[in-house]
Protein backbone atom coordinates (compact mmCIF):
# COMPACT_ATOMS: atom_id res chain seq x y z
CA UNK A 1 0.00 0.00 0.00
CA UNK A 2 1.48 3.23 -1.12
CA UNK A 3 2.48 5.52 1.54
CA UNK A 4 -0.28 9.04 1.45
CA UNK A 5 1.27 12.18 0.96
CA UNK A 6 0.14 13.60 4.36
CA UNK A 7 1.43 10.37 6.39
CA UNK A 8 4.82 11.15 4.69
CA UNK A 9 4.93 14.61 5.80
CA UNK A 10 3.76 13.53 9.44
CA UNK A 11 7.54 11.41 8.99
CA UNK A 12 9.25 14.42 8.12
CA UNK A 13 7.39 16.06 11.53
CA UNK A 14 8.56 12.98 13.37
CA UNK A 15 12.06 12.49 12.28
CA UNK A 16 12.37 16.48 13.16
CA UNK A 17 11.47 16.17 16.48
CA UNK A 18 8.63 18.69 15.96
CA UNK A 19 5.10 18.23 17.74
CA UNK A 20 1.84 18.66 15.68
CA UNK A 21 -1.84 18.21 15.97
CA UNK A 22 -3.56 16.15 13.04
CA UNK A 23 -6.49 18.19 11.80
CA UNK A 24 -9.73 15.13 11.85
CA UNK A 25 -11.08 14.09 8.60
CA UNK A 26 -8.77 16.41 6.74
CA UNK A 27 -5.38 15.75 5.04
CA UNK A 28 -4.02 19.06 7.89
CA UNK A 29 -1.41 18.90 10.78
CA UNK A 30 -0.66 22.39 12.17
CA UNK A 31 1.70 23.33 14.99
CA UNK A 32 3.06 26.34 16.33
CA UNK A 33 6.91 27.04 16.58
CA UNK A 34 8.59 29.53 19.28
CA UNK A 35 10.60 31.83 16.54
CA UNK A 36 12.91 34.54 17.20
CA UNK A 37 9.92 37.44 17.32
CA UNK A 38 6.71 35.61 17.79
CA UNK A 39 5.08 32.11 17.92
CA UNK A 40 4.33 31.51 14.58
CA UNK A 41 1.45 29.14 14.06
CA UNK A 42 1.86 26.72 10.84
CA UNK A 43 -0.66 25.01 8.85
CA UNK A 44 0.35 22.53 6.39
CA UNK A 45 -1.88 20.80 4.27
CA UNK A 46 -1.45 17.66 1.18
CA UNK A 47 -3.21 17.81 -1.73
CA UNK A 48 -3.03 13.98 -2.76
CA UNK A 49 -4.83 14.26 -5.97
CA UNK A 50 -1.59 17.23 -7.00
CA UNK A 51 0.91 15.75 -5.13
CA UNK A 52 1.61 18.88 -3.56
CA UNK A 53 2.34 20.05 0.23
CA UNK A 54 0.71 23.65 1.07
CA UNK A 55 3.05 24.95 4.34
CA UNK A 56 1.29 28.58 5.96
CA UNK A 57 2.44 30.80 8.17
CA UNK A 58 0.48 32.85 10.44
CA UNK A 59 1.35 36.25 12.03
CA UNK A 60 0.74 36.09 15.97
CA UNK A 61 -1.77 39.84 15.74
CA UNK A 62 -4.43 40.87 13.28
CA UNK A 63 -3.61 44.40 11.24
CA UNK A 64 -5.96 47.32 12.39
CA UNK A 65 -8.50 48.49 9.72
CA UNK A 66 -6.39 51.79 10.04
CA UNK A 67 -3.22 50.43 9.19
CA UNK A 68 -3.89 47.73 6.44
CA UNK A 69 -3.07 49.59 3.31
CA UNK A 70 0.35 50.63 4.29
CA UNK A 71 1.07 46.70 5.61
CA UNK A 72 -0.42 45.64 2.27
CA UNK A 73 2.12 48.24 0.40
CA UNK A 74 4.92 46.68 2.50
CA UNK A 75 3.69 42.79 2.53
CA UNK A 76 3.74 43.61 -1.27
CA UNK A 77 7.08 45.54 -1.51
CA UNK A 78 8.60 42.56 0.38
CA UNK A 79 7.35 39.54 -1.97
CA UNK A 80 9.02 41.70 -4.53
CA UNK A 81 12.60 40.45 -2.82
CA UNK A 82 11.54 36.82 -1.90
CA UNK A 83 13.03 34.06 -4.13
CA UNK A 84 10.51 31.49 -2.99
CA UNK A 85 7.01 32.18 -1.37
CA UNK A 86 4.84 34.58 -0.66
CA UNK A 87 2.76 36.88 2.04
CA UNK A 88 -0.84 36.99 1.34
CA UNK A 89 -3.36 38.76 3.69
CA UNK A 90 -6.85 38.64 4.02
CA UNK A 91 -8.29 42.42 3.75
CA UNK A 92 -11.83 41.69 5.58
CA UNK A 93 -10.19 39.79 8.98
CA UNK A 94 -6.09 41.97 8.87
CA UNK A 95 -4.86 38.54 9.04
CA UNK A 96 -1.20 37.86 7.70
CA UNK A 97 0.18 34.70 6.04
CA UNK A 98 3.30 33.46 4.17
CA UNK A 99 2.21 30.53 2.07
CA UNK A 100 5.03 28.16 0.14
CA UNK A 101 4.17 25.03 -1.44
CA UNK A 102 6.07 22.25 -3.05
CA UNK A 103 5.26 19.46 -5.92
CA UNK A 104 6.62 16.23 -5.10
CA UNK A 105 6.83 14.17 -8.84
CA UNK A 106 6.20 10.49 -8.35
CA UNK A 107 4.40 10.90 -4.99
CA UNK A 108 7.34 10.09 -2.78
CA UNK A 109 8.53 13.24 -0.26
CA UNK A 110 12.17 14.15 0.30
CA UNK A 111 11.53 14.89 4.26
CA UNK A 112 14.48 17.74 4.32
CA UNK A 113 12.44 19.16 1.37
CA UNK A 114 9.22 19.28 3.70
CA UNK A 115 11.59 20.50 6.93
CA UNK A 116 13.29 23.04 4.44
CA UNK A 117 9.59 24.79 3.83
CA UNK A 118 8.60 24.62 7.30
CA UNK A 119 11.89 26.42 8.22
CA UNK A 120 11.18 28.67 5.46
CA UNK A 121 7.57 29.89 6.52
CA UNK A 122 8.68 30.49 10.21
CA UNK A 123 11.98 32.06 9.14
CA UNK A 124 10.26 34.72 6.67
CA UNK A 125 7.11 35.24 8.78
CA UNK A 126 9.23 35.66 11.87
CA UNK A 127 11.87 38.39 9.95
CA UNK A 128 8.49 40.28 9.03
CA UNK A 129 6.62 40.82 12.16
CA UNK A 130 8.51 43.80 13.54
CA UNK A 131 8.37 45.62 10.25
CA UNK A 132 4.13 44.95 10.44
CA UNK A 133 3.89 45.79 14.26
CA UNK A 134 5.75 48.66 13.64
CA UNK A 135 3.17 49.64 10.84
CA UNK A 136 0.19 48.59 12.98
CA UNK A 137 1.45 51.03 15.40
CA UNK A 138 2.24 53.69 13.37
CA UNK A 139 0.76 53.67 9.86
CA UNK A 140 1.88 56.90 8.60
CA UNK A 141 5.34 56.13 8.68
CA UNK A 142 7.69 55.97 5.62
CA UNK A 143 7.58 52.60 4.34
CA UNK A 144 10.76 52.70 3.20
CA UNK A 145 12.76 53.91 5.49
CA UNK A 146 10.97 51.61 7.49
CA UNK A 147 11.68 48.50 6.15
CA UNK A 148 15.70 49.55 5.54
CA UNK A 149 15.17 49.01 9.32
CA UNK A 150 18.26 46.19 10.28
CA UNK A 151 17.39 46.82 13.68
CA UNK A 152 14.40 44.73 13.30
CA UNK A 153 15.83 42.00 12.26
CA UNK A 154 16.26 38.66 14.23
CA UNK A 155 20.12 37.71 14.57
CA UNK A 156 21.89 35.46 11.61
CA UNK A 157 22.62 32.75 13.95
CA UNK A 158 19.51 32.62 16.19
CA UNK A 159 19.10 29.94 18.44
CA UNK A 160 15.59 29.96 18.58
CA UNK A 161 15.27 28.18 14.58
CA UNK A 162 13.37 25.13 14.75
Amino acid sequence: MKETLISQIEAAFDAAGWQYRKVEQQPVIECEFEAYHAKVAMHVQAFEELSTASIMAQLSFRIKPASRLPVWDALMRTNLTLNVGNFEANIETGEVFFRISNVFSGGSVDKGVITSLVRTAIVEMDRITPFLAELNRQPQQPIDALLAREDLLPPVNSESSP
